[in-house]
C-alpha cells in the first residue's frame, strides 16, 4: 500500500509573508521520512481510531522516528491533527 497523502507537504518554497508568521513561532524543524508519514498514519488508525492525512500525522511521524528526543513517552503532549484528503493506491 502506497499512501498518495503528503503533496501538501511538498511545497518547493515557502512564501515570504507565511514564513515571516510563522518563524518567531518555530522552535525546531526536522525533515520526516515518508515511511514514517505512512506508519503514523496507520498507527492512529489502529491506535487511536483517528483518520488523519499525511499532513496531519507528521507530528506523530517526528516523534516515532526519535527526530524529538525532548518528548518523554511517559509525557502528554498536544497534537493536532487533520482529517481531510485521506486517500491511498493499492500496489501489486
Amino acid at each position: 500500500m502506497i499512501f498518495d497523502d503528503i503533496s501538501g507537504l511538498a511545497v518547493p518554497l515557502v512564501g515570504v509573508n507565511a514564513f515571516a508568521t510563522a518563524c518567531p513561532l518555530i522552535d525546531k524543524m526536522v525533515v520526516v521520512n515518508e515511511e514514517f508519514i505512512a506508519l503514523a498514519i496507520l498507527r492512529l488508525v489502529e491506535m487511536e481510531k483517528a483518520v488523519v492525512e499525511g499532513a496531519g500525522a507528521t507530528g506523530v511521524a517526528a516523534v516515532l522516528d526519535g527526530l524529538l528526543p525532548e518528548i518523554e513517552w511517559n509525557k502528554r503532549v498536544c497534537w493536532g491533527g487533520e482529517g481531510g484528503r485521506v486517500g491511498y493506491i493499492e500496489s501489486g
